[in-house]
C-alpha cells in the first residue's frame, strides 16, 4: 500500500515538473516590492499610476499628482478641479483630464497648460473622462459625446465622430485600448473602434460596469452584479466566465504561453487559457505573504514591470522574469515554523526537509503543506536536542544530526525515529557515549556511499544501508571541523576553527594550513579541480596544492571583510557565494561578480553552513537565519538593465532658477563660477545598489567615482566651455551614461575676452607708441634745451664780457693813467681783473653759491660806481634767514637787472641815484631778490636816444628771461621775474623795482 502511495506521489510530482509554470505551484507565485509612506508616497486615494519616458512614476489622486523618481516625491497641485485620468505618450509628454478639459505638463515651473478642444466643445453635459494611447503614439480621450483625438498639427484635441453613433451618449466612464482597438461602452452595449480602419463593432450586454480587453477581438466585461462575461466581437457572442468569484475586473496582462495575470478588485489571479482555470496568485514581500484581497488600479509598463495599487501601497514586480524567492512561512503549515533554517535536504518524492533550531519540517511542494516535527520537551520524540544542525536523505531515510548529541534516523513514511547502529561490545558502548556528548557540525555524503559525520572532537563514518557507525580519528580532528569537501580520488579538504586540512582517504593529514588571517575559521569549501579549492573564511581564498605545499591567495577584494558561509557551483558553471551582505554570483567566463541582496529578495540575515540543496526540480534552496531562499540559478538573468540616468537640477552660486530649462550651451558670467548638479536614476527594484560616477569635460576628462551620492559641486571654475555628464551602475562594471549631458559656458571677464584683449593690445600699442614718440620728442626737446641753455649761458657770458663794457673799462683805466691818477687806475684794474676771473669761474657751473654771485655783483657795482664818479650809491641787504654759503643759484642771474637799473634808470637821473638790493627767503625753498632803483623809470628811459645803452639793456634782460623760462621747463622749477614801475605821491615815475624769485 505504501509503495502504491509513493508511486502516485512521484507521478504527481513528475506531472507538475512537466507543467513548468506550475511545478512549484504551492510556493509564492510572485515576489514583490512595496512602495508606501516610508518612501514619502501618499498611498490613499490613488486613481491611476503611470510611468513616463524618464522612468518617473506619476501617481494620480482625485485632487493632486505625485511624481516619484525612486528617491524623492514631488507633489503637483492642480487648479482645484477633480482629476479624471492621466497618460503619457511615447515621447514622455504627460496629459491629464479634468472637469473642464485636457491639460498637458510643460515643466516644473509652468506646470500644466490647457489644450484647445475643437469640434464638440466640453460643456457641462459633455465630460472628458479617461485617456488611452494607441501604438502610433496618438492620444485619445473619451467623453459623453464620444471620442477625441489629439491632432499635433493643430495642437488640439478634435472630436472624432463614430460612424453611425454621431449623436450617441456614453454615460459610462469605460475606456480601454488593445493595440489600435479602443473599447467603450454605454449602459447596455460594448463597443470597439479600430482607429486605423474606423470600423465600429458592438455587442449588447445589460448593466455594464467594467470592460477589459483580452485581445483585439475579445473583451471581458463585469456587470452590475459583479458577474464576468467574455465578449467576442468577431462572433458577436457573450459567454459567462466561470472560475472567478463575483469580482470587478481591473486588467488582463499576458504572461507566457497560455498564462495570463488577471487583476480584480479582490486580488490577482493566474489564468490558463487552455485549461480555462483560475488560481489565486500568492504575492510575497520580504518572505511574508501579502493579503492580495483588495486591489485598485494597476499599470503594466514598457519594461514589463507590473505596478499594482493595493492596501499595502504600490506593489511592483516583473511577472515575466524568474526571480529569487524568499519564504518565512506558508499559510498551509500546521503550525508556525521557525525561520532559523540550519539544514536543507530533499527526499525522493520531491519534499523539502528543513532543519531548524526548533526541530525539522517537511515542505510538500505539490500541495503546499508544511508539517512540523518539533521535539517534545519531555520525550523529544527521538531527538536528543531540539536544534537540528544537519540532515541528509539517502533515498530511504533521513539522518538527522542535532546540534548536540548523537545523530538519529527518521523514517519519513512511518514518521518514526531509531538510533544508528554501533559495534557490539564495549567499543560500541564507548563510541555511542562519545557521540552523545559530541557537537555535530555536518553530515557529508561520500562519493562511494555512506556518510561522514564531523564533530568537535573527531570524525565518524556511517556505512551505507547498514548505518553502522565507526570512528575515523586523526590527530587534527580536534580542530573542530566545520565543513568537508571530497575529491574524486577520495581525499578530503576540511575547514576547521584552526584553518585548512588536507586529509587522505585513510584519514592521514597531508597538509595543515593554520595561517589564515584575520580568522582561522573555514566555513565553506568548493573544489575547482584536482589541485585547486576555494575556501570561505573572512574573505574568499583560492588554495592551490602542489606536491610540497599549499599556496593561498585572496580573491575578490570586495569580499575581504565578509564571512563566506556558502559556496555552490550551478549547472552552468557559475559559482554562488553566500556572504554577510547577501548572495554573489561569479561568472568564470566573463569574470563578472554580481551582487544580490535584500532588495533582490535575499534574506537579510546570514546563510547557514549546511542549508543548501539543489533539488531535482532545478530549484536551489538556501536556508539562513531568517527563512528560506529558492531560485533556479540558470534562470536568474545577468544584470544588464538599462539605467535611465538624468540630471535633475542645476544650481549656480546656490541659486536654483531651473537652469535645466535654458538652451544649451547655457552662458554664465565670470562671477557665476560655482555650479552644483543633482542627478538621479529612476531604478526602483534595488536603488541601494546604484553607484555613480561623473566627469566635467573641460575641467578633467577622467571619471570620478561618487558612490551613492547623487550630488556634486564645483567651485571657482575658470572661464571656458564645460560639459557635465554622469553615469550609473549596479555592479561597478557596466555603466549607463545620461543621454542629456549639461553643457554650459562661463564667459571670461571683459578684460579677458579676445576682443577686449585685442583692443587692449591695440590701445596699449597706441599708447606705447604715443609715449615712445613723446619720449623721443622729450629727449629731443631736452637736447634742444641743453643746447639753448648752453647757448644762452654763452650769450650771457658774452653779454657780461661784451666789447663795449671791456672797452669802456679799459678807457677808464687809461683815463686815470693819463691823469696820473695811478691809485684809482690800479684800484679799477684790480677790480676789473677780479670781476673777469669770477665771471669766468662761475660760468663753468650751471649753479654757483649765492656768496660767489654776490661777490661778482659787488665788484661790478663798484666798478660802475668808480667809472661814473660815484653818481649812485648801492646797498645790499641779506636777510638773517639767508645762508649765502649754502644756497646755490643760477650764475649771472641778478647782474643783468642791476646793470639795467644803472644804465636805464640811475645814469639819466640828474641827482645822485640810489640802488637797493634785498635778498631774503620767501619760503623754505624759494629765494627772493629785489632790485630797486630811484631812477627815471622805464617810460623816461625810452625817450633817451642812447642806442648803445638801449641795446645793451635789451640784450641782458632778454637773455635772463630766456634763461628763466628754460630753467622752469628743463628743471621743472617755478622761477619768475616781476617788474614794477614805482610812482611817487604825484603819480610820477620814481624808479623801478624788479623781483626775482628763484627755487633753491
Amino acid at each position: 500500500m505504501n509503495c502504491f502511495k509513493n508511486l502516485i506521489t512521484r507521478f504527481v510530482v513528475t506531472l507538475f515538473q512537466l507543467c513548468g509554470f506550475t511545478c512549484l505551484a504551492q510556493l509564492p507565485d510572485f515576489n514583490v516590492q512595496v512602495l508606501n509612506e516610508s518612501n514619502g508616497i501618499k498611498t490613499s486615494d490613488i486613481y491611476r499610476i503611470i510611468k513616463d519616458k524618464k522612468g518617473f512614476l506619476w501617481i494620480q489622486s482625485s485632487r493632486h499628482l505625485q511624481r516619484f523618481d525612486g528617491q524623492n516625491v514631488k507633489r503637483i497641485e492642480t487648479n482645484g478641479e477633480d482629476l479624471h485620468d492621466i497618460a503619457a505618450d511615447s515621447s514622455g509628454v504627460i496629459y491629464i483630464t479634468t472637469e473642464s478639459g485636457i491639460e498637458r505638463y510643460v515643466n516644473d515651473i509652468k506646470g500644466f497648460e490647457p489644450i484647445r478642444i475643437t469640434g464638440r466643445g466640453v460643456k457641462p453635459d459633455n465630460k472628458l473622462n479617461k485617456l488611452q494611447v494607441t501604438p502610433d503614439n496618438r492620444i485619445w480621450a473619451n467623453s459623453t459625446k464620444g471620442l477625441y483625438s489629439y491632432i499635433a498639427g493643430e495642437d488640439a484635441f478634435k472630436h472624432y465622430p463614430l460612424p453611425g453613433l454621431e449623436n450617441h451618449r456614453f454615460y459610462r466612464r469605460i475606456f480601454n485600448a488593445k493595440g489600435y482597438n479602443l473599447f467603450i461602452a454605454d449602459i447596455d452595449t460594448v463597443f470597439t473602434v479600430n482607429t486605423r480602419s474606423k470600423e465600429v463593432r458592438m455587442v449588447p450586454l445589460p448593466g455594464i460596469r467594467t470592460v477589459v480587453p483580452f485581445s483585439e477581438d475579445v473583451a471581458w466585461a463585469t456587470n452590475h452584479l459583479l458577474q464576468n462575461f467574455e465578449v467576442n466581437f468577431k462572433t458577436r457572442s457573450v459567454k459567462r466566465i466561470s472560475g472567478l468569484p463575483l469580482v470587478e475586473l481591473n486588467s488582463i496582462n499576458h504572461l507566457k504561453g497560455d498564462n495570463y495575470l488577471v487583476n480584480t478588485r479582490k486580488g490577482c489571479y493566474k489564468y490558463n487559457k487552455t485549461a480555462k482555470a483560475f488560481t489565486k496568485a500568492t504575492l510575497y514581500n520580504s518572505g511574508n505573504e501579502l493579503p492580495n484581497d483588495e486591489n485598485y488600479t494597476d499599470y503594466f509598463d514598457s519594461d514589463s514591470t507590473f505596478w499594482l495599487v493595493c492596501q499595502e501601497g504600490i506593489v511592483f514586480f516583473r511577472p515575466l522574469e524568474h526571480n529569487i524567492g524568499w519564504l518565512r512561512g506558508l499559510k498551509n503549515a500546521d503550525r508556525e515554523w521557525n525561520n532559523n533554517i540550519r539544514a536543507v535536504t530533499e527526499d525522493k518524492n520531491g519534499n523539502i526537509w528543513l532543519g531548524t533550531v526548533e526541530g525539522f519540517y517537511r515542505l510538500n511542494l505539490v500541495d503546499g503543506k508544511v508539517k512540523s516535527y518539533r521535539p517534545d520537551v519531555k520525550g523529544r520524540k527521538g531527538l536528543p536536542f531540539p536544534a537540528v544542525r544537519s540532515l541528509v536523505h539517502d533515498g530511504r531515510i533521513l539522518i538527522i544530526a542535532p546540534e548536540k548529541g548523537e545523530p538519529v534516523i527518521f523514517d519519513p513514511v512511518a514518521e518514526s525515529f531509531r538510533p544508528l547502529k554501533y559495534p557490539q561490545g564495549i567499543s560500541g558502548i564507548r563510541l555511542r557515549r562519545k557521540m552523545q556528548n559530541e557537537l555535530i557540525a555536518t553530515i557529508y555524503r561520500l562519493h562511494k556511499g555512506g556518510h561522514l559525520i564531523v564533530g568537535e572532537e573527531t570524525c565518524y563514518f556511517i556505512e551505507k544501508d547498514t548505518y553502522l557507525v565507526s570512528e575515523r580519528y586523526f590527530p587534527e580532528a580536534y580542530h573542530n571541523i566545520q565543513t568537508v569537501a571530497e575529491e574524486q580520488g577520495g581525499n578530503f579538504w576540511m575547514g576547521s576553527y584552526r584553518g585548512l586540512l588536507y586529509v587522505n582517504k585513510n584519514f592521514k593529514t597531508l597538509y595543515n594550513d593554520i595561517s589564515f588571517t584575520p580568522s582561522l575559521l573555514i566555513t565553506s569549501l568548493l573544489i575547482q579541480n584536482d589541485s585547486t579549492i576555494w575556501c570561505g573564511s573572512v574573505g574568499l581564498y583560492e588554495v592551490i596544492r602542489s606536491e610540497k605545499s599549499l599556496k593561498r591567495r585572496l580573491i575578490f577584494p570586495q569580499l575581504r571583510n565578509q564571512r563566506i558561509t556558502m559556496l555552490y557551483r550551478d549547472k552552468t558553471g557559475k559559482t554562488w557565494i553566500g556572504a554577510d551582505d547577501g548572495l554573489y554570483r561569479y561568472d568564470h567566463v566573463s569574470q563578472k561578480l554580481e551582487w544580490f541582496d535584500v532588495w533582490d529578495n535575499i534574506q537579510n540575515k546570514r546563510f547557514n553552513l549546511n542549508a543548501l540543496k539543489e533539488s531535482r526540480s532545478g530549484y536551489v534552496f538556501l536556508g539562513g537565519f531568517n527563512g528560506l531562499n529558492y531560485f533556479k540559478p540558470e534562470e536568474i538573468k545577468p544584470i544588464k538593465e538599462k539605467l535611465n540616468v538624468s540630471i535633475s537640477n542645476v544650481k549656480v552660486n546656490q541659486d536654483d532658477t531651473m537652469y535645466l530649462l535654458r538652451p544649451a550651451p547655457m552662458e554664465l558670467n565670470w562671477q557665476e563660477n560655482s555650479v552644483e548638479f543633482q542627478y538621479l536614476t529612476t531604478y526602483y527594484r534595488n536603488p541601494q545598489k546604484l553607484t555613480y560616477r561623473y566627469r566635467m569635460i573641460g575641467l578633467d576628462s577622467n571619471w570620478s567615482l561618487n558612490g551613492r551620492n547623487n550630488k556634486v559641486r564645483f567651485s571657482s571654475l575658470s572661464s571656458g566651455n564645460y560639459t557635465f555628464t554622469v553615469a550609473a551602475s549596479l555592479d561597478g562594471v557596466n555603466w549607463d551614461e545620461t543621454s542629456n549631458p549639461f553643457s554650459f559656458v562661463i564667459l571670461p571677464p571683459i578684460w579677458k575676452r579676445a576682443w577686449f584683449i585685442g583692443l587692449g593690445i591695440l590701445v596699449t600699442g597706441g599708447i606705447g607708441y604715443v609715449i615712445f614718440r613723446g619720449r623721443i620728442r622729450a629727449i629731443r626737446q631736452q637736447i634742444t634745451m641743453r643746447e639753448r641753455v648752453s647757448e644762452i649761458e654763452m650769450r650771457a657770458l658774452r653779454a657780461q664780457m661784451n666789447p663795449h663794457f671791456i672797452f669802456n673799462c679799459l678807457n677808464s683805466i687809461n683815463r686815470y693813467i693819463v691823469k696820473s691818477d695811478n691809485a684809482t687806475a690800479s684800484l679799477y684794474l684790480t677790480r676789473f681783473s677780479k670781476l673777469i676771473r669770477l665771471i669766468l669761474e662761475n660760468s663753468n657751473s650751471k649753479k654757483v653759491l649765492l656768496s660767489n654771485e654776490l661777490e661778482a655783483l659787488r665788484l661790478y657795482i663798484e666798478m660802475e660806481g668808480i667809472r661814473f664818479d660815484n653818481k649812485f650809491s648801492c646797498e645790499i641787504f641779506l636777510a638773517d634767514n639767508v645762508f649765502a654759503d649754502s644756497i646755490e643759484v643760477p650764475s649771472l642771474i641778478i647782474q643783468p637787472y642791476v646793470e639795467n637799473a644803472i644804465w636805464h634808470g640811475l645814469l639819466h637821473q640828474e641827482t645822485n641815484g640810489k640802488l637797493l638790493i634785498k635778498i631774503s627767503m620767501l619760503e623754505e625753498n624759494v629765494l627772493q631778490c629785489v632790485v630797486e632803483d630811484n631812477g627815471v623809470g622805464r617810460e623816461k628811459a625810452r625817450e633817451f636816444k642812447s642806442k648803445s645803452a638801449t641795446s645793451k639793456k635789451s640784450m641782458g634782460m632778454k637773455l635772463t628771461e630766456d634763461r628763466i623760462a628754460i630753467l622752469n621747463q628743463y628743471a621743472q622749477t617755478s622761477a619768475s621775474v616781476e617788474i614794477i614801475d614805482l610812482m611817487d605821491q604825484n603819480n610820477e615815475a620814481s624808479g623801478t623795482q624788479v623781483i626775482i624769485r628763484i627755487p633753491v
